[in-house]
């Protein structure tokens, strides 16, 4: 609805003292629209605050405010209307503007490296119609073309020293970088594009393993504070169970004493009350002898004489009864043994929590990703093939090391045997499953390792190391790594490797390069074609009669240096 009255009238979006488009449109009290520098303009030069159209008096001059919402429509007008006149657009914050359009910029289609300048397709035509322009270097549009030329030589940078990482113009190659290796930008940007694939996709799987890896940790960080509350509710209960059943034994023994105190105290009651009538007995016999003694009546004393009581064994059976019930030194003894053994327990389950604690500790310090699983289920051993090896390599008696010695021996001739190319092969192949292996690079200045077909050819220099021609490799040249694709792949990292794993997965089309000592992936071949091309009638022979498989093979180079103290490749355990 806007954009239809927007396009039937233009009046609306002219201001009435200067007649243009509106410039910072702001509103007056009585609501009428003014560019804000020409109503201001208006006041000064008269005496009175007044609208100019509905003459409308203001005492003060009012705090003018700028309409969003009708300079929202008038920048929808301006674009409408750019777009109406010559079928371009205007501009956005995020685009580069044409350096030629006045009041609203269109969108650049072209940037000129020559004229140094962003042009429209209004502007642009130029440099289609004029011969004097059509030689002109057009690019897509870009802010900074100040950049893109020499300041030096005043000429476009039209390559790339790889040596000093810089982009030239042909005067500085030829003066200042004459010695240097140096490409055009366009091949050093194909370069860095597939780099920066490359680069995102190792990224990506290192950024996904790191997740991973992270995700472990807090899996396991819950389980093991799950399991550490477990653990702990459990020993709680142990040692309440413990304490409750040494609680038990100390009040059944203390209920034992009471008992046998209490039945000693009702045994020492019944004799006391023995004694106490044998007392009363005997005091009244007394009595009655007391009386005897003083009467002269002898006929009385004849008939009157009491017996006298028989002696009681109450003294001997009190005096057994008064032995302890219990030696304290007994109880002291049994609960030092109790006590002891408690410690000694108690010693072995803390030394089994302190062992199960480093082991824990071990295993998170051990390798918990992919190159571990890989060491640890793909780990082969893999031996030099001395039939393969270039007559200027010399070789280990374990066949585990290699280095170059610089000059040709005299070696027995072999069709298996590289010729000009200083390589030399694995002893053992492989047609199936996975399998890695690690070399020890240090030392080297330039190297060669990965996996070839058998097929490869040995004999000559038409060997280009391309998955094309059945080799994957990764190589040092120059104090730089690189993948050996095609073209091949420049690596940004931030310190050579010093050992360098290496993992093929046959059946998933897959060679690997890992640095060992950061754990991190260099680069990885996808889609890998082990099987090369056979002739027609042996692969229909090879399908009607058996299915034969490509074998491939580890591949070496070591670093050229004379002298028999240079240092060699090495391929060590894993």
């Amino acid at each position: 609805m806007a954009s239809a009255n927007i396009s039937a009238s233009d009046d609306q979006f002219l201001c009435s003292i200067c007649l243009s488009v509106f410039t910072e449109p702001v509103s007056t009290p009585c609501g009428h629209n003014y560019c804000k520098s020409c109503i201001v303009d208006f006041w000064t030069l008269s005496d009175v605050h007044q609208c100019p159209l509905c003459k409308e008096n203001c005492r003060t001059a009012p705090e003018l405010q700028v309409n969003t919402e009708f300079r929202d429509m008038l920048e929808l007008f301006k674009r409408t209307r750019v777009a109406g006149e010559d079928g371009g657009s205007c501009a956005s914050p995020e685009e580069v503007p044409c350096d030629l359009c006045h009041g609203v910029k269109r969108k650049a289609l072209k940037s000129c490296l020559v004229c140094l300048a962003s042009y429209c397709h209004i502007h642009m035509k130029p440099h289609h119609t004029v011969q004097a322009l059509k030689w002109h270097e057009l690019i897509n549009p870009v802010v900074t073309l100040e950049d893109r030329v020499c300041q030096k030589h005043n000429k476009v940078k039209e390559f790339f020293c790889r040596r000093d990482g810089s982009c030239v113009c042909v005067v500085c190659l030829r003066d200042d970088h004459v010695t240097h290796t140096a490409v055009s930008l366009e091949e050093e940007m194909k370069e860095r594009k597939t780099q920066l694939t490359h680069m995102k996709r190792s990224v990506k799987h290192t950024l996904n393993r790191k997740c991973i890896l992270a995700k472990k940790i807090e899996n396991a960080m819950m389980l093991g504070r799950q399991e550490v509350d477990r653990t702990k509710a459990e020993t709680a209960e142990a040692f309440a169970a413990l304490a409750a059943m040494i609680e038990t034994k100390k009040v059944k023994l203390i209920e034992l004493l009471e008992e046998k105190q209490k039945a000693a105290e009702q045994q020492a009651e019944a004799l006391l009350r023995q004694l106490q009538l044998e007392i009363f007995e005997n005091d009244r016999t007394r009595t009655k002898l007391e009386e005897l003694s003083k009467t002269e009546d002898d006929f009385r004393l004849l008939q009157d004489l009491p017996s006298v009581p028989s002696s009681s064994n109450t003294k001997q059976c009190f005096t057994a009864r008064v032995q302890p019930l219990l030696q304290v030194e007994t109880v002291r003894s049994a609960l030092a043994k109790l006590e002891e053994m408690l410690n000694q327990q108690m010693e072995d389950i803390t030394r089994e929590v302190n062992q199960a604690d480093q082991e824990k500790t071990l295993q998170g310090l051990m390798p918990d990703d992919e190159l571990g699983k890989i060491q640890k289920e793909y780990a082969i051993n893999v031996t030099l093939d001395p039939n393969t090896a270039h007559p200027s390599l010399i070789l280990s008696e374990d066949r585990k090391q290699v280095r170059d010695g610089g000059a040709k021996r005299n070696v027995p001739d072999n069709p298996a045997r590289f010729d000009n190319l200083h390589f030399v092969l694995g002893n053992e192949g492989f047609s199936t499953g996975k399998f890695y292996y690690e070399v020890t690079l240090k030392g080297q200045t330039g190297w060669e390792v990965g996996v070839a077909r058998e097929s490869i050819s040995k004999k000559g220099v038409n060997l280009c190391l391309s998955p094309e021609n059945g080799c994957w490799t990764l190589g040092s040249y120059w104090g730089r790594c690189q993948a050996n694709t095609n073209p091949p792949v420049i690596l940004s990292l931030s310190q050579q490797p010093q050992k360098v794993g290496v993992f093929v997965d046959y059946e998933g089309g897959l060679v690997s390069f890992y640095n060992v000592d950061t754990r991190d992936l260099i680069y990885a071949f996808t889609g890998c074609v082990f099987a090369g091309s056979v002739p027609f009638l042996r692969n229909l022979l090879a399908f009607s009669v058996y299915s034969a498989k490509t074998r491939i093979y580890p591949l070496f180079r070591p670093s050229c240096e004379e002298g028999s103290d240079s240092a060699p490749l090495q391929i060590t355990p894993v």
